[in-house]
């Protein structure tokens, strides 16, 4: 097992993509860790786009792309929770036939379970639901949120056993997420990923995850706490695996994203 812990998200994407090269290209059970997950320093953002020019000219999914399939920034910012929830009609008939999502997203499964039953049940909004109520309580409870497969009707699911059971590689990937409350209710979240492609998903993961969890903060007006996303196999993807680059692309661009937030430092000093 291996850690990193940074303030920024792409500063904990670059030092943990670090890892993975100095080991081998695969680590078992990489924890990492975003302090502070709603900061964009002007080093981070370089990162970011250094990453984002790299994806884009291997016609890979931007980091943008990535953090919308988990959560849906751009509905939530114009339009709320409601635009959120109009995710099953009003955004995913659109995106259904792109690479990947035919058997839906996380953004769709956060706010569309199926029960046993054959209905629907709105998960994102039974968990805020559910921490709401705990929050206007003395005393109240800090660890009985989570996001999970298969538990009860008040957990949101990510994980559909009848659709991703038959998945080797590809498909859902994110299989649990956890929400915490520190002893100032702040809201901790914790995600599980079962396989984890560190070039093309990692960034964009931690940046929909990281909004996921501002906006379920921002909803119950509490501050945000540290992000941290466990995978359980992490690897440094390359065309041995079926990515469109070379290992020694994949060094240039560590050291690009190196240079660049170093160089974005140095105007900032002077």
């Amino acid at each position: 097992m291996e850690t990193f812990s940074d303030s920024t998200r792409a500063g904990a994407w670059l030092g943990a993509a670090r890892l993975l090269e100095a080991q081998g290209e695969r680590i078992y059970n990489l924890v990492v860790e975003v302090l502070q997950p709603a900061l964009a320093t002007p080093q981070s953002r370089a990162i970011e786009a250094a990453v984002d020019a790299f994806l884009r000219i291997h016609d890979a999914q931007p980091v943008e792309t990535v953090a919308e399939t988990i959560f849906p920034a751009t509905e939530y910012r114009s339009g709320g929770l409601a635009k959120v929830y109009d995710y099953p009609t009003s955004v995913f008939p659109y995106i259904r036939s792109a690479p990947g999502n035919q058997k839906g997203t996380y953004a769709l499964r956060l706010v569309q379970r199926r029960c046993a039953d054959g209905g629907h049940f709105n998960a994102l909004e039974g968990a805020i639901d559910k921490l709401r109520k705990q929050l206007k309580r003395p005393g109240a409870q800090r660890a009985v949120y989570e996001i999970d497969l298969g538990l009860e009707a008040l957990e949101l699911k990510l994980y559909e056993t009848e659709d991703d059971h038959r998945n080797i590689r590809g498909g859902q990937c994110l299989s649990h997420i956890s929400l915490k409350l520190g002893t100032n209710h702040e809201l901790y979240l914790t995600a599980i990923y079962r396989y984890q492609y560190f070039i093309q998903k990692a960034l964009g993961n931690f940046k929909g995850l990281a909004r996921l969890q501002s906006c379920i903060a921002r909803e119950l007006s509490i501050p945000i706490g540290p992000l941290v996303c466990h995978a359980t196999l992490a690897i440094l993807e390359d065309n041995e695996v079926g990515a469109p680059w070379r290992r020694s692309e994949i060094t240039a661009l560590l050291a690009a994203c190196e240079a660049a937030g170093t160089a974005t430092t140095a105007v900032a000093a002077a």
